[in-house]
């Protein structure tokens, strides 16, 4: 099965219907991919999700509130965090990788200090760090709110660049491959009509021995990454 081929499936646990889909190889350590701002499982790209699953299992799923699942968002990236490892843990997988995107990103780091036994390696792309700063760009906001149209991705994900509005529009396509089974968008309704809040001030001192792969380019992220990212 494929990124466009695997059926949506669903899983409950402490009242929440979870949807997610596997593919890729059978066997190995799964990587389990978190998504952006009110993204669902079919904003992934294919052709990374695709190139991924060749060599090991891929799990890509909508965390409580957000499209094909049930419940309501959280207003803190802690409670987020926590509703991913209940899927994690209803799956009945002891270890896994994760690969977070945008907002998936703080989730993934929240999620891998609160669980660092499930946690073997962590991605995070265009994100950043717990006690990062917003982005102060106006237009972003703009741009995510309501439905997502090809100029809101554009702006958002990509820079204004000709090859990359191009590679931006690529992505767009193959995203728009899966025609049956499809997720429906989150509604705004369903989302808290303000950012999730970091405990602390985004404030951490956690240390995790877990391998991290960290990468962004700060101009082509709606994610401020004036922080930086430091592992230790």
């Amino acid at each position: 099965m494929t990124h466009v081929t695997a059926p949506t499936q669903f899983v409950e646990t402490n009242g929440i219907r979870f949807a997610y889909r596997r593919f890729g190889r059978d066997s190995g350590v799964p990587l389990l991919f978190m998504q952006h701002f009110r993204g669902g499982m079919d904003h992934w790209d294919p052709a990374v999700t695709d190139g991924f699953g060749k060599d090991r299992p891929v799990i890509l799923f909508d965390n409580a509130g957000v499209a094909s699942s049930s419940g309501e968002t959280p207003d803190t990236i802690d409670a987020m965090a926590e509703h991913a490892a209940a899927f994690v843990g209803a799956l009945g997988l002891s270890q896994a990788d994760v690969l977070g995107f945008s907002i998936g990103g703080t989730v993934a780091q929240a999620f891998t200090l609160r669980y660092p036994k499930l946690v073997r390696r962590l991605i995070l792309v265009g994100t950043g760090p717990r006690g990062g700063e917003p982005t102060q760009d106006p237009k972003v906001v703009q741009h995510s709110r309501g439905d997502s149209t090809l100029e809101d991705f554009l702006y958002l994900f990509f820079a204004p660049s000709a090859s990359s509005q191009a590679a931006g529009r690529a992505f767009w396509e193959r995203r728009h491959l899966r025609q049956n089974d499809v997720d429906p968008p989150s509604s705004p309704r369903r989302w808290r009509p303000r950012s999730p809040r970091l405990p602390n001030g985004g404030k951490c001192e956690e240390q995790v021995n877990t391998d991290l792969l960290a990468f962004f380019k700060a101009e082509e992220s709606s994610v401020s990454a004036s922080a930086g990212i430091r592992h230790e």
